[in-house]
């Protein structure tokens, strides 16, 4: 008798929410740096919204995969005339229960890819004033890239569905250049060495028409310089097509000046990340173009597409599939698409240089194991690309002989890369710490490595 009792009173709770289903209070517990506020936004729930049953799930999917929190629970309960204030009224009072990472992190970094060895420090913020702002200030020397990049990210601009973002990238780095792939198995040996000062900062805005599709802007400005320019082979031809030239003063690989540029996005991006494991999807498109009205001294546009896929296999196995492609009309050196590297694991990083770029990677991850929070997780990887410069016509860029494509080497820059790798993460912070691929290529024939410690994201 009392358990039928029981069931019947569950049953009546769960008409009685069906019924009136509007959130009437919502209590936030277990934060200690989120503000109550931020822990709504991310659920997207507020007083006064429509509940029903199955938005559960999908809360705790979207604090989870937020980043911020160890933990995360919560459960609903009905409100009518027999409870306190503010859930007097028919509906519902939502708990959520959270449990604040570790937000923070100050930490030495070290690389060992293809031709660039080196170190920094960084500092990352993932919930700067307890409202899911991010801050990344990093910097490091190496013999290849060695920059600073400082971030701010605000994801909702005073509550509102505007978001922003505040970037500077300050880098010199030393540029090898390849001649350009002649055959399918053609392994380009380098020809030019230049260095490039790229100063740049820029600000984005945005809004978030609904659940995750994005619409936003950015404007971006750069300075651009080259120095030490010189040639890494004894043949003037394969670095210019000037009789005249000299071995000992090759020309820069493109001209000097200020960048300017204007860049509008579209995204819909439905993924979620439950310690993890990734699931969902992430669709974008964007459009670049220089501003000479503004002072640029370039003259071009990107188009930009990127496909992301992500679906979990048994319990904490993942399978992702990213699709990228990029085209540009009159693209200058330092916009130039480029693939090897950590972009194509098995190659040179940006051994291969154009202004017509396509990419596909499928990774597979599962846990190998986790002790105490911390997590490593085994992946194997394929890894294909396609990279070419559609005309090698531009005036403001000083091409490498042969650049262009033709239909002798249309097959060229077609190239593949098999491979494994492992990723370290601790739960209690918001940042892997660990990346470590072995990447062979199969026109190249050869292995590299790829090691990142510290902050590899």
């Amino acid at each position: 008798m009392r358990a039928a009792s029981a069931s019947f009173a569950i049953a009546l709770a769960a008409v009685r929410v069906a019924a009136a289903d509007t959130i009437r209070d919502i209590v936030v517990e277990g934060n200690t740096k989120t503000t109550a506020d931020t822990v709504e936004l991310i659920a997207k729930i507020e007083v006064g919204d429509d509940w029903s049953m199955e938005m559960m799930d999908r809360i705790k999917a979207d604090l989870v995969s937020s980043g911020l929190f160890k933990e995360v629970d919560g459960f609903w309960e009905a409100c009518g005339p027999a409870t306190k204030p503010p859930c007097n009224e028919a509906g519902v009072r939502v708990h959520l229960t959270v449990k604040d990472k570790h937000s923070w992190v100050i930490a030495p970094a070290f690389y060992n890819q293809p031709t660039n060895v080196g170190g920094g420090i960084g500092f990352g913020e993932n919930n700067l004033f307890g409202e899911n702002q991010k801050l990344l200030l990093y910097g490091q020397i190496a013999t290849g890239d060695s920059f600073f990049i400082g971030a701010w990210v605000i994801p909702k601009l005073w509550g509102t569905r505007l978001y922003s973002q505040l970037d500077t990238y300050l880098k010199t780095s030393r540029v090898i250049e390849y001649a350009p792939a002649s055959t399918y198995l053609d392994d380009p040996a380098p020809v030019r060495q230049s260095r490039m000062n790229y100063l740049n900062a820029g600000i984005k805005v945005g809004i978030e028409l609904f659940r995750g599709l994005k619409l936003d802007a950015r404007l971006r400005g750069a300075k651009v310089s080259y120095k030490d320019v010189k040639a890494l082979t004894a043949d003037i031809g394969q670095i210019t097509t000037d009789p005249d030239g000299d071995i000992d003063r090759p020309p820069r690989p493109g001209e000097e000046g200020w960048d300017v540029s204007n860049e509008f996005g579209l995204a819909i991006d439905r993924r979620a990340n439950w310690y993890g494991v990734q699931t969902g999807y992430k669709y974008q498109a964007s459009l670049e173009y220089s501003l000479p009205a503004l002072g640029s001294d370039f003259h071009y546009y990107i188009f930009n597409l990127s496909l992301f896929k992500a679906v979990q296999v048994l319990e904490r196995h993942n399978l992702i599939a990213k699709t990228v492609i990029n085209v540009g009309h009159n693209l200058p050196f330092q916009q130039e698409f480029t693939m090897g590297g950590t972009s194509m694991r098995g190659y040179l990083n940006d051994q291969f240089r154009g202004d017509l770029r396509v990419l596909a990677n499928l990774e597979y991850s599962l846990p190998l194991f986790t002790v105490a929070g911390l997590s490593i997780r085994g992946l194997g990887f394929f890894d294909s690309g396609y990279i070419t410069f559609l005309d090698g016509e531009n005036p403001e860029r000083a091409y490498l002989p042969r650049a262009a494509r033709s239909a002798n080497t249309a097959l060229a820059p077609f190239k593949n890369s098999v491979g494994a790798g492992t990723r370290l993460y601790l739960r209690q912070i918001v940042l892997p710490l660990l990346g470590l691929d072995f990447g062979y290529g199969l026109e190249a024939r050869d292995f590299q490595i790829y090691l990142a410690i510290g902050l590899t994201d």
